[in-house]
This record gives C-alpha cells, sequence and structure tokens, in this order.
C-alpha cells in the first residue's frame, strides 16, 4: 500500500461521455428544456412529486437532443419505468404492465435505446407484481432472455438491489438451471439483515442513530450560549452531554464507542430544528414576562421566531400554488416561470425551509465587521446560497440517509448471496457500463438557476414579512414612539459599472446584532469526537450526517469530480484514499498548558505571540491641510485606505483567533479527530476550517497528539532541536541545534514556570506558541526521574528544503540543484533562502554606494525572511508581480509606519527593486529546472490548442454535407443554433490532464466561464458556470501546469509517507511538506520520508507523463505558430497564395497567410483518411493531396516552431534578457525534437513540391504584407516593455497604445498558423545525479 500504484501510462482514464461533448438544449417549454443534465434534474424533481405526466415529456423531449446510444437517454428511461413501476404497485393491474412494455417496446426498442441491467429489473419486477400464471412467467423469460444476450448485464440483474426478498427468492427459484434452491423466506430476510452491532454501526455511520434512539434519559437544556459557534458547541457545556448509554447491551468497550457515536452525531445534529425550539423556547419566555415585540427589549431569537411565524404562511401558500399550477398545465402551453422551479420547490418542508431562509439571513448580516458600515451581501449570491440551503434540505433528509443504508445493506447481501447461489463460475466484470456516483447524484441536484429562482423567492418572501418594531424618543414632545419598520432591505447601487443588488439589515437591527449574538445560523464544520467514517466514494465519508465530498473542486466544475469519481470507482485511488483515512484517524488534545497561557494574555488585550491586541498600534493620518495639492490629497486617500484595509484586517483576524480560542476550550478534554479531504491536485487538507494543525502558530500551538510515546535518548536529543528549529535557529548541523536548546535551558526553565511573568524568552522565537509548548514539554521531561522515560504528546516537525525544488532536482537528475535544496548528503544544511538573500544584500550593498536612492534606503535590512516566500513559489510560477506583492508584505512588517517621501511614494517600488534583485540571484544559483518547466510548457501550449479527435470529426462531416444535428427543436436548426454548432466545432476544449504517482486524474479546472442570466421574484441574477465543454482558458493552463505538476508530486510524497508510518505504527500528521510525528520516532519518519521519495523518483515519472499524453490525446490536432520567414513558412505561403487563386479569391484580406481555418483541418483530416484506408486507390488519392500539414511533416522543421515562451525559473520581467534565456532552452528542447523524429509516410507526397521561386514568394509575401522577421518583432516588443516610460500624461498613453498595436499588427505578420499531428518533443535528457544517494542525506527533512 505504501509504494507508488504501478500503472501503464499508454491506457490512461480517459472519459468520453457528455461532460466532453457539445449537444444542443432543448428550448423551454411549458418549464421543460435545457441541456441534459437539467432535463434529468427536472426528471428526478417531477418524480419525487409524483408528476409522471411531465416525467413523461422530459424523457421524449431528451430524445430530441441525445443519441439513442447515449447514457443520458438510457438512465432516464430507466428512471421513469421504475417511478411507474413503484406508482402501479398501488393497483396492481395487467393494464399497467400493458404500460409499461408499450413505452419499452415504442420508446426503447423502436427507437434503438439498448436497455441495461436496469432496464430489465424494472421490467422483471413489473411482470413479477402486476402478472399472474402462465403471462408472469412467460414475461419473466422473456425479459431473462433478453438479459442473457450479455453475460454481464444478466449478472448485474440478479445482483440488484431492488428486488425485495420474496422477488428476489421468486427469481431464483424460477431458474434452477443456473441456482441452487434458496433458503426460506425467513432466512433470507435475516441474511439481507446484518447483526445489532452491525445494525449499529451502519445506522451510526448514516446519521440515523442520536441521542434518542437508545432512549438515554432526557438532558434539560441550559441557556443560550454567548455566539453561534459556542452553540454549535454546547454538547461540551457541563449537563449538556449526551448521557451515557448504560442499559445498552454490550461490553464496556462497545459501549463506550456507542457513546462516541452519539456525542458526534449530537454534534452533527440538524441546526434547522435545533433553531425553530430555540426560538420558540425565548419567544414564549418573553410573552410570560409581558413583553411584546419591541425590538430594544427583545432578544434576537425571540424576533426570528416571529418572522417564522409570520414568512410561514407565505411558503405554504406559496407551495400550494405551485402544486396546483403542476396539475392544471393547459394544453396550448404556458409561459408562467413558475414551472421552471415548481417540481423542484413542490418537495419542501415549509417549516423548515422557512427556517433555513431565516438562518441564512441572519448569517449574511452577522458575517462581516460591521452591520452599520456593510453595503450587505449581494443578491445573487445570497439567492444560490440559500437555494443551495434548500437543495440539502430537500434532498439530504433522514428518510434518504435510510433509504440509501438500507440499499447499502441489502446490496452488499445480495452479491454474496448470488456467489453462493449461482451453479458455476461468475462472468469477468467491468465497469465500463456503470454511470459514476458523482453523475448519478448530480441528476438529482438542482440546477443553478433554480437555486437562484427559489432562493430569490425566499428572500422575496422574507423582505415582506420580516420586520422590526423600533422605539424612538420624539425631538419635540420627549415622548417614546414606536413604528413597525423592515427589518431588511432590497436596494441596487454600482459596482465597477455594474448596477448590483444588495440585501441590506436594517440600521437597527445591526446595532442589536453588534451586541447580542446569533445561535444556529449555520453549519460549523467541527472535530470530530470519532474517527472519521473512511472514504468509499466520492460523497461518502468523514463527518456521519453531513454529506460531503472527498475533493475540493470548484462549483459547477464537474470534469475533475466525474474523473475522481470514476477512478474512485474502479479502484484506482484506493491509496489516496486510504491516506486520507490514516490522517484522519490519528487522535489530538488540547494542550492544555498553552491555552491556559494563551487564554490570560488574550483576556489581559496582549499582543504577544502573534495575538491581535486589544489596542492597535495604528495611527491615522491626519486630515490634509484645507490647502493642500491634489497630489497631497491623493497620498492622503492613500494612506487612508491602508490603515483602513490594516485596522480592518486586524479586526478579522482577531475574530478569528476568539473562534480559535472557544473550540479549543470545549475540547479542552476531548480527544478529537480532523477529518481530510483532498483539493484537485491531491494536496490533503482537513476539513474543519477554524482550529486544526495548519493554521499558524496559534493554532499549532494549541495542538498535540493525544497519544503519546515515550521518548527515549534519541526522542530527548530531536526535542531540543525541535525547540532550536522553533526558534529559527534551523539551519546549523543537528548537534549546534541541540546545543542551542542547552545554552538556553534557563530561558526554556523560565518560560514554562512563569510564562507571563518571566523573561518571556518564547516570545522571540520564530514560532512563539509552538516554542512555549516545546519548553512545557522540555521541563517536564528534564524534571521527570528519568528524562528517557518520559510520555512525550508534542509533535516534532521536519521541514523539507525548498521542496518543489527538490522534485525538479530529482526529476532532472540535477547535482547541481540537488546540493542547494539537501538532496546531496553534507555535513551542514543548505539554505537555498540565505543563499539569495545573501546575493541580494551583496546586489544593494553595491546600488547603495553607487547612490541608488531605493538601494540605500533598504540596505542591511533585506533578511532570509524577505526573500522566503519568492524563492519558495517561484519554483510554482509565481509571475513577478506576485512576487513583488510577496516582498510588498514583508515590507510592511519591517516598515510598519512608512512615511513617502519625494523619492520614495510607497513602498512597492522597493518592492519592485528587490523581486528583480531575488529572482537574479535564484538566476545565478539555480537553473536545473529550467529544460523540465520547458518541456511541461512546450506540451501545455500544444495540448491547449488542440481539437479532439471528435470535434475533427464533425469538422469533416460539415465540409462533406454529413453532419446530422440533434437540435432538440422539431428539426428546425435555427440560425443561433448553427452559429453555436460552428463555434463548438473550433472551440479549444482540450485541458491538461495527468496521472500522480499513485492513480489520481489530475484535471486543471481552468475554462473561460459562461454567464447566464436569470430572471428572479427580486431581480436579474447573472450566474456563472463552467463545464467541460467551455473553452479553456490557455493563459492560466499554461502558468499552473507547471507549479500545480509539482504539487501533485509532493502530495503523493506524502500519502506515500503517511500509509508507510501507518504500517510502522507512527502518527503522523502533514502540512504540505512538514511532517509531524512523536520525538522518538524521527528517526523511523526520516527513513519512511527518503524511502518513499527514492521510491518515487526512481520510477521515470517524466517520461511516463509523455507517454500518457501521447494515449491521451492521440489523434489530435493542434494549431501551431510557425515564424513566417522559415523556409516551410515560405512553402506555405506560397501554398495559400495557389489555394486562395483556385477558388477564385483575387486578394487577400489582412492575416489571410497568417491564419488558418477548419476548411484546412478539414482537407487534411481527409488526406490522413485516404492514407489509412485499405483501398490502393484512396491510399493513392491520400498521397497525391498537398496540404500546410503535409508541407510541414515532409520538412520537419521543429525550429520553425513559434513556441511558448514559459515563464522560468529566476526569470525577470527583463524581456531582453527572458528571450536570450528562453531560446536557449527552447533550442535544446525543440531540437531534441527534431533529431527525435522519424520518417513519416504521410508526408511523403509534400516531398516532390518544387522549391518555390523568389519571386513567387516576394509576391505572396507582399500580397499579405509578411515582410518582417520575428526576430524584429520580438527586438521590438522587449524594447516596448523594458522602455516603457513613467510619464502618465495622455500624450504619452496615446503614444503607448499606438505602439502597442502596432507590435501586434507586426506578430500576427512574423507568424503562420496550421494545423499539425498533436505530438510532444522529446522528454528532457535526465542528469547524472542518483537519486538513490538521498538516502544519505541527513537534512533531506530536517
Amino acid at each position: 500500500m505504501s509504494r507508488p500504484t504501478n500503472f501503464d501510462p499508454s491506457k490512461p482514464l480517459i472519459i468520453n461521455n457528455e461532460l466532453m461533448s457539445v449537444v444542443p438544449t432543448a428550448r423551454l417549454r411549458n418549464g421543460i428544456g435545457g441541456d441534459p443534465i437539467e432535463l434529468h434534474q427536472n426528471l428526478h424533481a417531477c418524480i419525487r412529486v409524483g408528476r409522471l405526466d411531465r416525467a413523461q415529456a422530459i424523457v421524449q423531449r431528451l430524445a430530441t437532443i441525445c443519441e439513442p446510444a447515449s447514457a443520458n437517454i438510457i438512465d432516464a428511461h430507466n428512471v421513469y419505468l421504475r417511478a411507474v413501476l413503484e406508482a402501479a404497485e398501488q393497483a396492481p393491474s395487467p393494464d399497467k404492465m400493458a404500460e409499461l412494455e408499450q413505452w419499452y417496446a415504442r420508446e426503447m426498442v423502436k427507437q434503438a435505446v439498448e436497455p441495461t441491467a436496469a432496464t430489465f429489473v424494472t421490467l422483471l419486477r413489473a411482470a413479477m407484481t402486476l402478472l399472474e400464471g402462465e403471462e408472469r412467467q412467460a414475461a419473466m423469460q422473456k425479459y431473462l432472455n433478453l438479459a442473457a444476450e450479455d453475460a454481464e448485464v444478466w449478472e448485474e440483474v440478479h445482483e440488484s438491489a431492488d428486488f425485495s426478498i420474496e422477488e428476489f427468492r421468486m427469481l431464483v427459484e424460477f431458474q434452477p438451471e443456473h441456482f441452487e434452491e434458496p433458503p426460506p423466506a425467513a432466512e433470507l430476510a435475516d441474511l439481507h439483515v446484518p447483526n445489532l452491532a452491525q445494525q449499529q454501526q451502519l445506522a451510526m455511520e448514516h446519521g440515523l442513530i442520536s441521542a434518542t434512539v437508545l432512549s438515554p434519559k432526557a438532558v434539560p437544556q441550559k441557556g443560550l450560549g454567548l455566539s453561534s459557534l459556542k452553540t454549535a458547541l454546547s454538547i461540551f457545556e457541563l449537563g449538556q452531554d449526551v448521557p451515557y448509554p448504560h442499559d445498552m447491551a454490550g461490553t464496556t468497550e462497545e459501549k463506550d464507542r456507542a457513546h462516541a457515536y452519539m456525542r458526534q452525531i449530537r454534534l452533527e445534529e440538524d441546526a434547522a430544528n435545533a433553531a425553530m425550539q430555540r426560538w420558540k423556547a425565548e419567544d414564549e419566555k418573553l410573552n410570560e414576562m409581558g413583553i411584546h415585540g419591541v425590538l430594544q427589549a427583545k432578544p434576537i431569537q425571540a424576533l426570528m421566531w416571529n418572522w417564522h411565524k409570520a414568512l410561514l404562511p407565505r411558503i405554504k401558500k406559496e407551495l400550494q400554488e405551485t402544486q396546483e399550477l403542476l396539475a392544471s398545465i393547459p394544453s396550448s402551453g404556458t409561459t408562467d416561470e413558475r414551472l421552471m422551479y415548481a417540481p423542484y420547490f413542490a418537495d419542501c418542508d415549509p417549516e423548515r425551509l422557512a427556517a433555513v431562509a431565516i438562518q441564512r439571513a441572519m448569517a449574511s448580516c452577522v458575517g462581516t465587521r460591521n452591520g452599520l458600515d456593510q453595503a450587505g451581501m449581494k443578491i445573487t449570491n445570497l439567492s444560490l446560497a440559500l437555494g443551495r440551503d434548500a437543495e440539502s434540505e430537500i434532498l439530504e433528509s433522514s428518510s434518504r440517509r435510510r433509504e440509501k443504508l438500507e440499499r447499502k445493506n441489502t446490496a452488499n447481501a445480495r452479491k454474496g448471496l448470488v456467489s453462493k447461489l449461482r451453479k458455476g463460475p461468475s462472468k469477468i466484470r467491468s465497469s465500463a457500463r456503470s454511470r459514476s456516483s458523482y453523475t448519478v447524484a448530480q441528476r438529482e441536484r438542482f440546477p443553478a438557476h433554480v437555486k437562484a429562482r427559489i432562493g430569490a423567492l425566499l428572500l422575496d418572501h422574507l423582505l415582506q414579512t420580516a420586520t422590526i418594531t423600533v422605539t424612538k424618543q420624539d425631538p419635540r414632545t420627549g415622548k417614546q414612539v414606536s413604528s413597525t419598520q423592515r427589518a431588511f432591505s432590497h436596494r441596487s447601487t454600482y459596482v465597477q459599472g455594474k448596477r448590483t443588488g444588495f440585501f441590506s439589515v436594517h440600521p437597527e437591527l445591526a446595532r442589536k446584532l453588534q451586541k447580542e449574538p446569533v445561535h444556529n445560523i449555520g453549519s460549523i464544520r467541527l472535530p470530530m469526537l470519532v474517527e472519521p467514517r473512511p472514504w468509499t466514494s466520492f460523497e461518502d465519508g468523514a463527518y456521519y450526517t453531513t454529506q460531503g465530498a472527498v475533493m475540493r473542486v470548484k462549483e459547477g466544475d464537474q470534469g475533475q469530480a466525474e474523473y475522481a469519481s470514476t477512478a474512485i470507482e474502479k479502484g484506482d485511488m484506493n491509496k489516496v484514499l486510504a491516506g486520507l483515512d490514516v490522517l484522519g484517524k490519528v487522535p489530538w488534545n488540547i494542550n492544555s498548558d498553552v491555552l491556559r497561557v494563551m487564554t490570560e494574555a488574550w483576556n489581559a488585550g496582549e499582543g504577544i505571540g502573534k495575538l491581535v491586541p486589544d489596542v492597535l498600534d495604528l495611527k491615522r493620518p491626519a486630515d490634509p491641510k484645507p490647502d493642500a495639492t491634489k497630489r497631497e490629497r491623493s497620498q492622503w486617500l492613500t494612506a487612508i485606505k491602508m490603515y483602513e484595509h490594516r485596522r480592518d484586517g486586524y479586526h478579522s483576524e482577531k475574530c478569528f483567533q476568539n473562534f480559535q480560542l472557544e473550540i479549543a476550550r470545549a475540547y479542552k478534554d476531548e480527544k478529537f479527530y480532523f477529518p481530510h479531504s483532498i483539493d484537485f491536485r491531491g494536496r490533503a487538507y482537513p476539513i474543519p476550517p477554524i482550529l486544526n494543525h495548519m493554521g499558524a502558530d496559534m493554532a499549532r500551538g494549541l495542538l498535540r497528539f493525544a497519544n503519546g510515546k515515550e521518548l527515549g535518548a534519541v526522542g530527548l536529543r530531536w526535542l531540543k532541536i525541535h525547540m532550536a528549529n522553533l526558534c529559527g535557529y534551523d539551519k546549523a548541523s543537528l548537534t549546534e541545534r541541540e546545543q542551542f536548546a542547552m545554552d538556553h535551558i534557563d530561558d526554556i526553565y523560565d518560560s514554562a514556570t512563569n510564562p507571563l511573568g518571566g523573561k518571556r524568552w518564547w516570545t522571540k522565537a520564530e514560532d512563539p506558541w509552538q516554542c512555549l509548548g516545546c519548553c512545557f514539554e522540555l521541563k517536564n521531561a528534564l524534571s521527570s526521574p528519568d528524562p528517557t522515560r518520559f510520555v512525550s504528546h508534542l509533535p516534532v516537525h521536519q521541514d523539507g528544503t525548498c521542496n518543489g525544488l527538490q522534485h525538479y532536482a530529482a526529476l532532472g537528475g540535477d547535482k547541481a540543484g540537488a546540493d542547494q535544496v539537501n538532496l546531496e548528503p553534507s555535513d551542514r544544511p543548505q539554505d537555498i533562502y540565505t543563499g539569495v538573500a545573501e546575493i541580494v544584500k551583496t546586489i544593494v550593498a553595491k546600488d547603495a554606494e553607487a547612490g541608488n536612492p531605493i538601494a540605500r534606503f533598504i540596505d542591511g535590512k533585506v533578511s532570509r525572511k524577505v526573500v522566503k516566500r519568492t524563492v519558495m513559489t517561484n519554483v510554482y510560477g509565481v509571475t513577478f508581480i506576485g512576487a513583488k506583492n510577496q516582498v510588498a508584505d514583508e515590507l510592511k512588517d519591517i516598515f510598519p509606519n512608512f512615511q513617502p517621501t519625494e523619492g520614495l511614494p510607497h513602498l512597492s517600488i522597493v518592492a519592485t527593486y528587490i523581486a528583480g534583485n531575488i529572482f537574479e540571484a535564484l538566476k545565478r544559483i539555480f537553473n536545473g529546472a529550467q529544460e523540465i518547466q520547458y518541456w511541461l510548457g512546450e506540451c501545455g501550449e500544444r495540448i491547449t490548442t488542440s481539437l479532439t479527435p471528435e470535434q475533427i470529426r464533425r469538422i469533416v462531416a460539415h465540409y462533406d454535407g454529413t453532419l446530422q444535428e440533434m437540435d432538440g427543436n422539431d428539426g428546425k436548426a435555427t440560425k443561433a443554433l448553427k452559429l453555436k454548432r460552428d463555434k463548438d466545432m473550433e472551440t479549444f476544449r482540450s485541458g491538461i490532464i495527468w496521472t500522480t504517482p499513485l492513480k489520481m486524474p489530475v484535471v486543471q479546472p481552468y475554462r473561460k466561464d459562461t454567464i447566464k442570466k436569470v430572471k428572479t421574484s427580486l431581480q436579474f441574477v447573472a450566474l456563472a458556470s463552467s463545464a467541460m465543454t467551455d473553452s479553456v482558458d490557455k493563459r492560466k493552463q499554461l502558468q499552473a501546469f507547471p507549479p500545480n505538476f509539482i504539487h501533485s508530486l509532493d502530495a503523493s510524497h506524502m500519502l506515500l509517507s503517511a500509509l508507510k508510518c501507518n504500517e510502522m505504527g507512527l502518527d503522523f500528521a502533514a502540512v504540505h511538506d512538514s511532517f509531524w510525528t512523536h520525538a522518538g520516532d524521527i528517526p523511523n519518519l526520516s527513513i519512511v520520508l527518503r524511502d518513499a521519495f527514492v521510491r518515487m523518483h526512481s520510477e521515470d515519472i517524466v517520461g511516463r507523463l509523455a507517454a500518457e499524453f501521447k494515449a491521451r490525446y492521440a489523434n489530435s490536432m493542434y494549431r501551431a505558430d510557425i515564424i513566417s520567414t522559415s523556409d516551410v513558412g515560405r512553402k506555405i505561403t506560397e501554398w495559400r497564395l495557389n489555394y486562395r487563386r483556385s477558388k477564385g479569391v483575387k486578394r487577400a484580406g489582412r492575416g489571410e497567410f497568417y491564419s488558418t481555418d477548419l476548411a484546412e483541418l478539414a482537407l487534411e483530416a481527409k488526406r490522413q483518411e485516404l492514407l489509412k484506408s485499405e483501398n490502393e486507390e484512396d491510399r493513392s488519392k491520400g498521397e497525391q493531396m498537398v496540404t500546410p500539414t503535409s508541407i510541414w511533416l515532409a520538412e520537419k522543421d521543429t525550429m520553425s516552431l513559434a513556441s511558448f515562451r514559459l515563464t522560468l525559473l529566476g526569470q525577470t520581467d527583463n524581456k531582453k534578457v527572458a528571450m536570450a534565456q528562453s531560446d536557449e532552452i527552447r533550442a535544446d528542447v525543440l531540437g531534441a525534437e527534431a533529431r527525435a523524429i522519424e520518417d513519416d509516410p504521410s508526408a511523403a507526397a509534400a516531398a516532390e513540391i518544387k522549391p518555390a521561386s523568389q519571386d513567387t514568394i516576394a509576391d505572396a509575401e507582399a500580397e499579405a504584407g509578411l515582410q518582417v522577421t520575428n526576430e524584429a518583432v520580438e527586438a521590438e516588443t522587449a524594447e516596448l516593455e523594458t522602455g516603457a516610460t513613467h510619464d502618465d500624461s495622455g500624450s504619452a498613453v496615446a503614444e503607448m497604445a499606438e505602439r502597442e498595436e502596432a507590435v501586434k499588427i507586426k506578430r500576427r505578420k512574423a507568424y503562420l498558423q496550421i494545423w499539425l499531428p498533436l505530438t510532444f518533443p522529446p522528454v528532457p535528457k535526465k542528469g547524472s545525479w542518483d537519486v538513490k544517494r538521498l538516502k544519505e542525506s541527513q537534512y533531506f527533512f530536517s
């Protein structure tokens, strides 16, 4: 399990389904329309509310836009047939069976829709339920014979969990030739039902057992807490805990485990029901006291109950009208827009939906710092959030969880039973037929526009019903005057030039919210009290009652979720899931000593250890004088914005720290766990967002392992080394670090004995709170009778040295890079951050001596900390602007009260200067990663400008006149549909996808969003959606590919290490490239980390990536840019001139010779099709054809390709320098490709092209305007970018814009576009460094 997964890169997971192909949408009619996924969602919604007539119409509309073999149409028929059967079971009759069979024959068989196992299961169940005697036997035999035509379908039928116990017995008895005699029905029932312990385990896992199920004594509820977080944590308060199940059958260990599960379920309990009970209790209490409605006297909870009572009738009325609308659609149709959400809304619980609406509205109000100053929450965002809440309430009820549990039980038992009863061996199974669980789940969800409409509808009703009674003193009479006013308002304003709607809170209510917190306003993901559920599918794992996904993906990004879900179901990601389970089952405690000190400091308002103090050291800039100049006023406005930004940032941070302290206080005496999920690259993150070990120093200092281990002599040494690391003394040798701790032993004892009243030595550490925790641990160990026998709970860290560079050095076999990042053995640790800082210091000192005012300002203040972030992220593709911002953040800490001067108006100028010097230093000391970076960029460039084989097929069919469209509009292909079809054919949809060493597919999500405007009851709402059929965002895809690829490698290394530590019995935690375990286990962890890295990099990772790309993008074509003045460029220019003339075009327009078109692609595809033909005559025709592609293939001039210039490691914003650096790497990468290209028989005909005469070429170039070299364009571009003036006058800006436009025109003329087969350059040659030498490096992770 702890080894990289062996897999064939030539057979990667490739999903070719509806997600990858654009299909026309069905035009909206009677609330039915949209794409296949939306129609499926509507289908499920109609079935949930019993509207089978609309369900039938939806299936028929689907058939107009989907091919008969499409899984979308097959699954829709299956869903509909099952719903019809369930309705028929209420009054069984042969007529109902005839109805089902007629649908099957007319809508499926006649339309060439292939039935699946689910189809036959429904028909067999219908025969058993609706028919009798010989008719039943005949029907069963008929459908069993049809299923038997495919052995896998036949087996899937018999293993289906849809059959009841009686139906399953009948099915088996009907086939004595295939099955043994089944046991009696009673025994079958027992086989399908787990024993008591299994029932309890499964029920608790699905959130169906709570404290009341096991009949514990009722616990009286105490009053409300101080905040919504405290309310969520109320289970930990004295008297609030779940009673222990003394009367439960079982051992003490079983009771303890059941109690822990019960407490976890209580912690996750339904917020809506609990909230309503509290609101009602508060209101009743006030009514008993005679207090009614006055805002000043009435608590928020009671007000919310009054709003709930007022909102509920309106929702009930809306529900009734919706149901009536569904039942009375006229035959002529209707344009009532409520039909678009009616089937979804009709399944709601009005009381719970009213509570959800109020909770979400209040959460939007209290989620910001100051209710008085806030503009409110955008209606679009709030509508979608409320729509998602409503969707969850409707779809994730306890009854549906129970149904899921029962199906899971039945499915597991049924497979085993069929295996026992079967006569003969089972057939080989294949997973290709089944849809991923993610796809199935998505079909039951709500479309985005429906969520927006339902959310806006609820907000609209809340705006009309939520009121407050405000009492004010009349300034004239002095009397108290009361008035009823709306609690919320809907207003519009302009944001960045766009009219935007906001949901705002009444000022008086906002003031009250500042003083009185709201409870149960939303679900808070907290650490778990029991081990998280193991991940078994994309959405099944971690918490017990709250559904979540194992992967964090961008909302609406179906591609990554579909790939991950399919890979999980195929078993490809078993090691990834196992690794997450290992991380999740490590138990934690709160370090009570650190919590005590932190709480004391917090309550005293001190700002030690990066706690935000009560009184901030911020001085508001003085107002400008009345006679201040325009420049002075502008500088003042900038200073005010910076002041407010810092003030607000501190306030936000203080609130977050308050949350962390509250959770730590609540969990002080608990053992708890952090369930983990991953991002799309495979990096693991704890799901609880507030307090976890990936937090800052404060959070890490509060945590320790729940399990303790004796230190031993080695552990005691590592505890001392850890102390030095936390103090920032981490670049010395291990012996020197150990001695550092002993030299400061008095400071350590003082810190542990008197942390706030003593010398406070610990506060000067780089990580003060973790240092304090280590002081307590070290002092306790050294004070014990035998320090080596001391049981330690403190996590000790092993940190990598710029882990991204470590991976690059290993990938390239780069000896120089390995030396810099501690892959090579050495006596002392190498520190690339210090190395860069020293070079920058030298450059700055030299510039300062030469009189540079910026250098003189910063001279002597450049530290390792200033350069660290930029060096660390440079390998991950940080841009120069990003690096400048990183440096600026560090400079703000060094100069918190910076005052502008004539030569230094702001710190960003200094940051730009330092960032440039950091890049220069990097270029000097590290360049081993550049060739691999360039290769990755070149591959990404080709992928993101490629068309898939399916697109090419459609293009050829379009130009042949044989393209048939499923337009979904009664065969009428409108002009808009034709435009959409043409755009679809030429859209670049191929994103960059690869597989990690743990066989997890990574799908980059960067695509250009499609904006759709939806009309709601409040306003128009703009919804952004992203699908696999949308155009890729080439810039983001290319910039992110190298860093994301490296991230996927470090994630694999971490998970491999976690799995091995679990096998060895080590507690393991990780913060990306920082790995934690007990001090005594550090030697074992060091071995694990080295072995995992060596095993992973002993394989040809880049070679495997190249093989995967070749297989994944086989038969694609990409649009390449070639240098127009190259020999092959001139030949293509002549071909296009002749081709244009042959078509009767007299003169080319601008760009005629530069750009290619789909006609050329269709011509080339036709040539390739002829060459592959078995007919000799066709092959001969193909050999005679000449296209731009065949011309290039004949020349095979890779150096004519205008390769994408990816920013390489250490490149600055100086384009002249960057160009020279890139050209050198380009020559290596593309030169290797030229040498590696083999003879291509498809290009043989092109070799016979006669050399173009210079006159002809000159004529063509003159006509196209191509007398400009790419070298001249690049030089002018560099001059334009490096020589940009700082003059911001109107004339200078206009001149700059004019020059930029001129360069763009010249750039278009310097290159030609052609379509080429998608191939990739050879993998860069690996260096001589052997990764196995890493095993001797003691500073690899230290």
